[in-house]
Order: structure tokens, then C-alpha cells, then sequence
């Protein structure tokens, strides 16, 4: 086979190295193409990789917000438990420093039917108190303050219901508690329910429907004028001598609590 001799000009020359010069301009094209493409997708996929990266965190921290809003709640929540255990236990102890101005110290009348009394508190209701505590008996003239104030806490104040109304309606019912052991009764006799003695939701209710209505003074008035209606009934035959000491605290306590 004889192969035609190819006669090489200058411009053959010329025409082939541009021919292949396009040439390889298409291959690297196509080449950069396929990888700007592998490039641009892998960038996709990564960005969506990260975007659902944000997504889970956003996710999580929205979950933590949740519960530290939560446990924020919650925290408000016994903040505001304390602050009224508080104030209920500030109102205690001013109600308890009238009362011990008031009952004085130790008193043994024959004519008081309390008989025995230290700082207000009875022999019987004393002997009671030592014996719930395990502790051996002895006389009321030996109680310290401390098992007083005990004694008045959960004696007339926690078990009376008279530490739920506000301050002055609250030392009043305390006081009369004490004096009487009818502090809460006359609370519902002055608020014109049926009186049982026993704190519940109607009492309670009613209260807050007078307190809303801007009342508190009222009912004030009405539950010293019960009171002073209870002493004058029952200072009578050898407890009349009581009733002028009985009217003294009531004005004073009247005056104390700025009532009329």
C-alpha cells in the first residue's frame, strides 16, 4: 500500500494547530463543566447539610428555652409561695405581740374560767401541747416564749383559718381567736353566712367578694360590733369584772387596726 504524500504548507501547518487548539478548548470545557457541576452539588449538598445542622440546634434550643421558661415559672411560682408565707408569718407575729400586750403574765383569777394562765396560755391547753410533743408535764408558770408563740401558731393561727384574710381582718380574727375561740365564726357571722366555725370556699369566697368591693372597713365594724355584743352578754354575775378589761382591748386593738 502507498501512502499519498501529504504536502506540508505553512498554512496546512496553521490550520491544524488551530483546528486542534479549538479541540482542546471543547475537551477542557466539558471537563470544567463536570466539575464545576460535581463542584455545585457537592456545595448544595453540604449546604443543606448545614442548614439541617441549624434546624436540629434551633430545634434543641427551643426545647431548652421551653423548659428554662418552665423551670422559670416554676421558680416565680415559689417565689411567690415564700413571699406570702412570709408575709402571713410578718402578720403572725405582730398579731402574737398584741396579744401577749394584752394577756399579760401570769394570772391565776378564781373567777376566770381559764383558770391558770401564763402569757395567755391556759395549764390545760399547756399540758396538752407537752404531751402531743412527748414531753413530760409541768406547770404552765414554766412555759417559755417560744412554746407560746408554738402554741399560738398552730393552736389558733394555722388551724383557724385566720391567716387567710388580709392583714387587719387577720390580727382581728387572730385576737378574738384567742379571747374566745370564736375568731373565725364571727368572720362569717360579719360576713352573714352560716357559721360552723370551719374555713372553706364559701367563706373564703365571700370574703374576697367584700374585700373586691372595697369593703374591708364594713366587715371590721361588723365583726367588733359582734364582739363587743359577746362581751356585754357575757359580762354578766361574777364576770362582770372582766368586762371593762375585755372593752379596754377591744378600743385598743380597734385603734391598733385604724378601725372605727
Amino acid at each position: 500500500m502507498q501512502f499519498k504524500k501529504i504536502k506540508l504548507t505553512r498554512r496546512t501547518l496553521y490550520d491544524l494547530a488551530m483546528t486542534w487548539f479549538v479541540i482542546a478548548d471543547i475537551v477542557c470545557f466539558g471537563m470544567f463543566w463536570h466539575v464545576e457541576k460535581y463542584n455545585s452539588n457537592s456545595q448544595l449538598q453540604n449546604s443543606l447539610g448545614l442548614l439541617n445542622k441549624i434546624e436540629q440546634n434551633i430545634k434543641a434550643q427551643s426545647k431548652q428555652f421551653q423548659s428554662l421558661s418552665s423551670e422559670l415559672d416554676k421558680l416565680k411560682k415559689d417565689v411567690q409561695n415564700l413571699n406570702q408565707k412570709l408575709s402571713k408569718e410578718l402578720v403572725f407575729r405582730e398579731g402574737l405581740k398584741f396579744i401577749l400586750a394584752a394577756e399579760g403574765g401570769t394570772s391565776n383569777d378564781k373567777d376566770d374560767k381559764g383558770g391558770l394562765t401564763s402569757l395567755g396560755i391556759t395549764h390545760t391547753e399547756y399540758a396538752v401541747y407537752r404531751a402531743q410533743r412527748g414531753l413530760p408535764p409541768r406547770s404552765v408558770r414554766e412555759i417559755s416564749s417560744t412554746e407560746a408563740t408554738d402554741i399560738y401558731k398552730h393552736f389558733y393561727w394555722l388551724n383557724s383559718g385566720c391567716d387567710y384574710p388580709p392583714r387587719r381582718i387577720a390580727i382581728a380574727c387572730l385576737d378574738w381567736q384567742v379571747n374566745s375561740g370564736r375568731g373565725f365564726g364571727t368572720l362569717q357571722e360579719a360576713l352573714g353566712i352560716n357559721v360552723d366555725g370551719i374555713p372553706g370556699h364559701e367563706t373564703f369566697n365571700e370574703l374576697n367578694y367584700w374585700l373586691a368591693k372595697g369593703n374591708e372597713n364594713k366587715l371590721l365594724s361588723n365583726y367588733f360590733d359582734i364582739r363587743e355584743a359577746d362581751y356585754r352578754r357575757w359580762g354578766v354575775g361574777n364576770q362582770r369584772i372582766f368586762l371593762q378589761g375585755w372593752m379596754n382591748r377591744l378600743r385598743a386593738l380597734k385603734k391598733y387596726l385604724q378601725a372605727s
